[in-house]
């Protein structure tokens, strides 16, 4: 009986182990879907109006899906955050500057309301700073991190939002 006793144990044990690593994985899962939720899949055209902004912002759009390159600003190497936005100014012949956190004081300060396409917008993350361009519809492009490509987010997404710190204008 004690033998017995000890197959059914195991089985039991067994059984809530299962359980226990179908939950986790579901639970990783969807944390990982929560998190990515900022992320915009698919493509959804930006309505371009022909400013000078908008055509900043179409030509950075020209390099979704390059990689990203610390201390990189251009096509052939890829980008970083701010140099996708200097490269894509500097390609309009407007001068900008090339490190975030000049770029976070560059132009002037505009409201989130009364940002337009190709202003840029600043996040701070941890103690460092991120730029990115705003597009249409709450959404930006930016050059994220390491291991990553250019690509369109949602401002308003769970990791994003509570990290805009401001807006900035270059051209006015």
């Amino acid at each position: 009986m004690h033998e017995v006793l000890s197959k059914s144990y195991q089985q039991k044990v067994l059984c809530i182990a299962r359980l226990v690593i179908l939950s986790l994985l579901f639970l990783l899962q969807a944390g990982c879907s929560i998190f990515n939720s900022s992320t915009i899949s698919g493509y959804v055209p930006v309505e371009y109006d022909g400013t000078p902004g908008s055509n900043v912002l179409e030509t950075a759009m020209s390099q979704i899906g390059k990689k990203y390159s610390y201390g990189k600003a251009s096509p052939s190497q890829g980008f970083d955050c701010s140099g996708l936005i200097y490269w894509a100014y500097q390609s309009h012949g407007i001068a900008v500057p090339r490190r975030t956190q000049d770029q976070s004081k560059a132009g002037i300060r505009i409201k989130k309301a009364d940002a337009k396409l190709g202003d840029i917008v600043v996040f701070k993350i941890g103690r460092r700073l991120h730029t990115g361009l705003v597009a249409d519809k709450g959404r930006f492009l930016h050059a994220p991190s390491s291991g990553s490509h250019v690509r369109l987010e949602s401002m308003n997404g769970v990791y994003w939002k509570p990290r805009v710190v401001g807006f900035r204008r270059i051209i006015y």
